[in-house]
């Protein structure tokens, strides 16, 4: 005797959605690096705070939008695959820890000056010009914004130690 279940099976897959698990583990993230905040002095604090407000509200709607996309395609939905180039996950991966890792051995600006184009060409970008542009822009940006502006610190570059 066949005991086999004869019930259709659906194309909804059973698993959570990608886009809800980033936004779920971004606001989680997020919340527990802004409790973080409270310790520190007001100016020292307003840039964290404002990023990792809009890094929760921004999570809120990535959440929003899934539970609405869910909700409207029903048993026909069908979610996106995560992971297309897991090569280039890795490397993202590997990015981030470089760089956190620079910035505590070479300082922030020396770090982010050397990411900044490396990254880039890794990932494709070839125009020596624009990537030694962007490098300027972004690393004379944050430099103006913290030290001349707001009168910050970030942390020293291993020559001045």
């Amino acid at each position: 005797m066949n005991h086999e279940s004869n019930a259709p099976s659906s194309p909804r897959s059973r698993r959570l959605d990608p886009d809800l698990i980033a936004g779920i583990v971004i606001v989680l993230a997020a919340g527990a690096l802004l409790l973080r905040t409270a310790g520190m002095p007001a100016m020292t604090a307003l840039l964290p705070v404002s990023m990792l407000s809009l890094l929760v509200l921004l999570g809120i709607f990535l959440i929003a939008r899934c539970l609405i996309r869910l909700k409207r395609q029903g048993e026909t939905y069908v979610p996106i695959q995560v992971f297309d180039n897991a090569r280039r996950f890795l490397g993202i991966a590997a990015s981030i820890v470089l760089y956190v890792v620079g910035v505590a051995l070479l300082g922030f600006y020396t770090t982010t000056a050397v990411m900044i184009p490396v990254v880039a060409w890794c990932f494709g970008y070839r125009s020596l010009k624009g990537l030694l542009l962007a490098d300027l822009i972004f690393t004379g940006g944050i430099a103006i914004i913290f030290v001349l502006l707001m009168g910050q610190e970030l942390p020293i570059e291993f020559f001045l130690r």
